[in-house]
């Protein structure tokens, strides 16, 4: 482990990311520029440039800046606070001590709670889906409390901790409150992952029968689900969403894409994105840089399965990354991709994921 100028100031910062990463987003911004301003000054910043996986996404999100600029989606810049982001998160994983990633992980886990408060009273104060408040989307927070969820378990059944059973709950209540069906979905798969690690057998078989049963139950109108009435609606609306995309792709430029937030100047700034992560990235960052970016997730993949049952979070945090972003695109939210990162460089099996 690399030897870090002003370690306990660099430490407490990461402390306060955590905590800002379930109180708004501001306030995560305002952290990630007093990180940036510390590795920058202090040279520490040097020690992350040469990490190869770190120069692939660069690279990328460098050239859909010059993409974005060629076809005036000036909402494309959006690529540079990016950057910034994963810097901030790639010297989390690649620098900081692995003792204490675990404490803060397990700090953060806790505290996620706090989000269940903030979003009652703004559920309560405006009658609508919290999470536009301190999260900008509800959609955004729904994803937030997916992976908060998905860590309190596997703390619950790693530690036997009652706290983070209590917080596992408070995250689950807080994705209702947001309305997010697709987090709902996405928790639900990050859950029977831990349960096929961390339940017997048959518990795991039983758990499985009752959510084939729920889903028949939806289907048919039995039993209830979240925002239930406006289902098939926006599951169409989804598929035309999707065949916007596919259009604009047969269109233009499909090789090169056309740097972040094009589906929303396409779509004359009505639709942000366009709700699934592949079309998303084409569009963003086209055929050429998806293929890179996918070079790099594979990577991760490779990490987790290779390590099986002692990187267990880490595929339970996959599979929901994976379901909620194939029907959203929540994942370079920064308050989601932090927590993302944090949460992944958790050191399982006494390995360190570059």
């Amino acid at each position: 482990m690399e030897t870090i100028k002003n370690k306990g100031y660099v430490e407490k910062l990461y402390v306060l990311l955590g905590a800002s990463i379930f109180i708004h987003y501001v306030l995560l911004v305002l952290i990630c520029l007093l990180i940036l301003i510390e590795i920058f000054v202090s040279g520490e910043y040097k020690k992350i440039l040469k990490n190869k996986s770190l120069m692939i996404v660069e690279t990328v999100l460098g050239f859909s800046i010059i993409m974005s600029l060629f076809y005036r989606n000036y909402y494309g810049l959006i690529a540079v606070p990016i950057l910034l982001c994963l810097m901030v998160g790639r010297y989390y994983t690649l620098i900081i001590d692995d003792n204490f990633k675990k404490n803060n992980l397990e700090l953060i886990a806790k505290f996620s709670g706090v989000a269940f408060f903030i979003s009652i009273a703004e559920y309560f104060i405006t009658g609508n889906r919290a999470g536009y408040f301190a999260y900008l989307n509800p959609n955004y927070l729904g994803s937030i409390m997916m992976l908060a969820a998905i860590i309190n378990l596997y703390f619950f059944f790693e530690k036997k901790s009652k706290i983070n059973f209590i917080t596992f709950i408070l995250n689950i209540v807080t994705i209702l409150m947001s309305g997010s069906r697709t987090a709902l979905v996405a928790v639900v798969a990050g859950i029977l992952v831990l349960f096929y690690f961390y339940l017997e057998k048959k518990y795991f078989i039983g758990c499985i029968c009752l959510f084939i049963g729920y889903i028949i139950g939806v289907y048919f109108g039995r039993v209830p689900f979240l925002r239930l009435d406006s289902l098939a609606e926006y599951f169409k609306l989804r598929k035309d969403i999707i065949k916007i995309a596919l259009g604009i792709l047969k269109k233009t430029n499909i090789l090169y894409g056309h740097g972040n937030f094009y589906y929303y100047k396409y779509t004359n700034y009505v639709y942000p994105h366009s709700h699934n992560v592949l079309m998303e990235s084409l569009l963003s960052y086209g055929l050429v840089g998806t293929v890179a970016l996918a070079g790099v997730f594979l990577k991760y993949l490779y990490e987790v399965i290779k390590g099986n049952k002692r990187n267990t979070l880490k595929i339970a945090l996959l599979a929901g990354i994976i379901v909620h972003n194939s029907a959203d695109f929540t994942i370079f939210w920064i308050q989601t991709v932090l927590l993302f990162i944090i949460a992944f460089s958790y050191n399982e099996d006494g390995k360190i994921l570059n």
